[in-house]
């Protein structure tokens, strides 16, 4: 019972939560069977832990049917039957934020009523309030296109012969709310479709475009914007359509809410990450990349639960060097590493001042902090000690260069945490560098051709320059 879909789903409830749920149980307009007031009152003493031992079937049977012989089937339709209505009450938690939804089904039973004096107070008293929303987004475009479609049967059903802008209204308001989504859901599929290399359908969505290219009347300021994604994600050059989708981000700063921040900005950072990868003015576009990050961070939309995420940290970080920013840098980790959850606080500030300082060559102080080093997350575990090797390699300490390639090369094998493919990447590495360190001269160019085909391998560049540096050694 312990991993049951009721007790994983009450895991989830916030104690104020485990309150209202109680007021809901004990009334009978929601709930009319009173044996799952006694259910959920245990169920909340022995929470969050729930231990199994206070989860005994028999224990259950014996507390909540005394008297009874034991039925498992009792138990499991009691079970359900509490697991029906903590569905029921998240329901009515989130209708309680939906205060269009609670609209429009007022206007429905209006309108089927026939209560006309009460219908278009109501429907001018739900106008005025999807008015005054800030932020454009397709839900905003959907309770538009509702309202409108119920004005436009409130019409119809009058049997009147005159023109009424509601018929106009809702086929407009249903295209809107159409094409953001469409747009959004094909940008979507479109980078499904790089990562999986999938063959995904997209019907419909170039004449969509096509309509939007030529039809400004329906096109807002956010599907504009979802526009200019399309095209970075299907165009061989893109570069102007990235300057207007950040005319059109910093334009449009105040009217698009968070969520759609957080992906559409996502977009354009991995289009500047694509075009630094291609070399496409790779400076420019870290550059780009860079402000895209900082704003988010500015706004807190790329914050999640309140937290920086260790992996935009780091790419940050990882802009702040390519762009040879150290200083700024160096002010940006002692600053913003504590913005992460505190078990990844550490990590950060050692690991990324290490990395920092390893790029100044100042290789003692990068050791000083790669000590400090915890290992919260493998990434960090990875990246240091591979770090460490450089730094053996770039001082000439050839005996603890090559016992590090050994003891990594043994903490790669027996790591079952490693996928595979990441351990590949880095067993390369070690096997790469060390072919290097004891090839002969004219095995030189066959493992520098090694090193450049080689798919799964971290660190492609420094490997190059080392082979480059071992073969200056030989002449």
């Amino acid at each position: 019972m312990k991993n049951s879909k009721l007790i994983l789903l009450l895991g989830t409830f916030t104690p104020i939560e485990w309150r209202r749920f109680g007021d809901f149980l004990a009334s009978p307009f929601f709930n009319k069977k009173t044996e799952l007031l006694p259910f959920y009152t245990y169920l909340r003493s022995i929470a969050p832990d729930f231990l199994p031992k206070y989860l005994d079937k028999e224990l259950l049977f014996k507390k909540f049917y005394p008297n009874q012989p034991f039925s498992n089937r009792a138990l499991v339709h009691l079970n359900n039957y509490l697991l029906k209505q903590a569905e029921h009450f998240l329901a009515s938690l989130r209708l309680e934020q939906e205060e269009h939804t609670i609209n429009t089904f007022i206007l429905e039973e209006l309108m089927e009523r026939k209560l006309d004096k009460h219908y278009k107070h109501y429907i001018n008293r739900a106008k005025e309030i999807l008015s005054h929303k800030k932020h454009t987004s397709s839900n905003l475009y959907f309770h538009e296109y509702q309202l409108s479609d119920i004005a436009k049967r409130y019409f119809l059903g009058q049997k009147q012969r005159k023109y009424d802008q509601n018929l106009q209204d809702s086929l407009d308001n249903l295209d809107r709310f159409y094409f953001f989504n469409k747009l959004k859901s094909s940008c979507e599929m479109l980078v499904w479709k790089n990562i999986l290399s999938a063959d995904f359908s997209f019907s419909f969505t170039k004449e969509v475009v096509e309509h939007l290219e030529n039809k400004s009347l329906v096109k807002d300021s956010i599907t504009e914007i979802y526009l200019h994604v399309y095209y970075l994600l299907t165009k061989e050059n893109a570069e102007k359509d990235f300057i207007q989708l950040r005319k059109l981000l910093i334009d449009n700063r105040e009217v698009i809410p968070i969520i759609e921040k957080n992906y559409i900005y996502t977009f354009a950072i991995n289009f500047c990450g694509r075009q630094m990868k291609l070399n496409n003015n790779a400076f420019h576009y870290a550059a780009q990349c860079l402000e895209l990050y900082l704003e988010g961070i500015n706004q807190k939309f790329l914050y999640v639960n309140g937290f920086l995420s260790p992996w935009t940290f780091k790419n940050i970080v990882k802009l702040g060097f390519n762009l040879k920013k150290f200083d700024w840098t160096a002010e940006f980790i002692q600053t913003y590493s504590t913005h992460l959850e505190k078990d990844f606080q550490e990590d950060a500030l050692h690991y990324n001042m290490a990395d920092l300082n390893y790029r100044k060559q100042d290789y003692g102080v990068a050791q000083n902090h790669l000590m400090l080093v915890k290992y919260s997350d493998m990434v960090y575990n990875l990246g240091a000690k591979t770090m460490l090797i450089k730094i053996y390699f770039e001082t000439d300490e050839e005996e603890a260069l090559l016992s590090m390639i050994a003891s990594f090369t043994i903490f790669l094998k027996r790591n079952k945490k490693i996928s595979n493919n990441i351990r590949q990447t880095y067993l390369n590495f070690t096997s790469l560098l060390y072919q290097l360190l004891k090839a002969k001269p004219h095995k030189l160019l066959g493992i520098r051709e090694k090193i450049r085909t080689t798919e799964l391998l971290t660190d492609r560049r420094w490997l190059l320059k080392a082979s480059e540096i071992t073969q200056k050694i030989f002449k």
